[in-house]
């Protein structure tokens, strides 16, 4: 493959990411299934990601996979080993603490790509056809508004919490409490969220979260 295929191939996976294409839960899908939806091959993959590597956009772990964004520091990765002793209502009480205040951080910071990335996340989880597929676009949504605050400290606050959804009980606990409706209502409230931020409203922002995380801790309390 040459330089420009690489540089061409690498644009397109940094698009993709961004959107939330190609990755579950922060993670990039497996080597052989992304190479299959780009239609390319594995070698010419392998060196587009080790562009995107070099660039400080993914990062590997040893038997763990590929992942979006950069590597976490000891610190934050003896933050991400509480995922297993602490419980998804302790989670969602930090949630509600940090959330609503990068909704409304957003409001002010969020560029307009920010918030035409954020509203194609929406868009896609409202018209999910499967759970997994609703939980890909409802993650990458509150990622990328984490990122268009553009404060260091609070994405990697947020990042070191967030690791709790990889948890597979975690997981199984908000798959057991979705029903359609249910996307349907939340759906609704990310719209909220980004109207808010769209309009360029501080308060309406944090207040549209407060309410979205209530309503899915309301939600997981159900099951």
């Amino acid at each position: 493959m040459t330089e420009f295929a690489t540089q061409a191939l690498a644009e397109k996976l940094k698009t993709g990411f961004a959107q939330g294409d190609f990755v579950k839960d922060g993670r990039v899908i497996a080597e052989r299934t992304l190479a299959e939806q780009l239609d390319v091959g594995r070698r010419a993959l392998r060196k587009a990601l080790d562009q995107l590597e070099s660039e400080g956009l993914i990062w590997r772990r040893q038997g763990q996979g590929t992942f979006v964004g950069t590597p976490p520091t000891p610190r934050l990765r003896k933050l991400e080993g509480l995922a297993t002793k602490t419980s998804p209502f302790e989670i969602m009480e930090v949630r509600q603490e940090i959330e609503p205040s990068m909704a409304r951080f957003a409001a002010l910071r969020a560029s307009q790509g920010d918030i035409d990335a954020m509203r194609s996340m929406v868009e896609k989880a409202a018209r999910a056809t499967t759970q997994a597929e609703y939980e890909k676009w409802d993650a990458a949504f509150h990622q990328r508004l984490a990122e268009s605050v553009k404060n260091t400290l609070f994405l990697a606050v947020f990042e070191a919490v967030n690791a709790v959804r990889r948890e597979a009980a975690w997981a199984r606990l908000r798959e057991s409490s979705h029903s359609d409706t249910l996307i349907e209502e939340l759906s609704n409230q990310h719209r909220d969220i980004i109207n808010a931020i769209e309009q360029r409203d501080p308060k309406r922002a944090e207040d549209a979260m407060r309410r979205h995380l209530s309503e899915v801790e309301h939600a997981l309390k159900q099951t």
